[in-house]
């Protein structure tokens, strides 16, 4: 039982930590996109303000044509802007998506582990806190002891028992005495 709650801790934590990952790599992504933005947007603004400098310079060639060149400058730096918004939009769409499908592949996981040690779920996600094995200490304990302890126990526990021992030790002896018992308690 003690290896049922160990490797149950660990998956936990496993996945945890994996999430965790996952979702301190989502952050991050999206403060690279923001600040990404941020500094396209900076250098958007330097860019319009160096062009108007030109544009309205005396003697300039473009200078009476600056309005209008004011005009499409805007008119592209919003566009570039818009775009950069959308881009953002969409990084974080994709991040929610991904964290979705991360958290019901977490799940999925979950339940497939706790099925390769015929654990039910709802065990594998208490981290079998609450459940504890009718016979303590039975790894360690001789065909004797084992024998020796069947006697107090359920049809119920003498089944968990007997599915533990065949699926670690396989002894027949310890077989065959709990198919009896559970055969006589039924």
């Amino acid at each position: 039982m003690m290896d049922r709650n160990a490797a149950s801790s660990r998956m936990d934590h496993r996945a945890e930590g994996a999430q965790a990952e996952w979702l301190s790599a989502m952050q991050s992504l999206a403060e690279q996109i923001q600040k990404q933005q941020q500094t396209s947007q900076q250098m958007i603004q330097e860019l319009m303000n160096t062009y108007m400098q030109l544009l309205n310079t005396p003697g300039s060639y473009l200078s009476g044509q600056a309005q209008q060149q004011q005009q499409t400058l805007q008119q592209t730096a919003q566009q570039w802007m818009e775009q950069a918004n959308q881009q953002r939009q969409t990084f974080q769409q994709q991040a929610q998506e991904q964290q979705q499908s991360f958290q019901q592949m977490t799940q999925e996981v979950l339940g497939s582990y706790s099925q390769l040690f015929n654990i039910p779920l709802s065990y594998a996600k208490e981290g079998l806190r609450d459940a504890q094995f009718p016979i303590e200490g039975y790894d360690e304990l001789t065909v004797e002891e084992v024998s020796a302890r069947l006697g107090a126990l359920s049809v119920e526990e003498l089944r968990e028992v007997r599915d533990y021992e065949e699926r670690t030790k396989n002894r027949e002896t310890v077989l065959e005495q709990l198919d009896r018992r559970i055969r006589s308690s039924t």
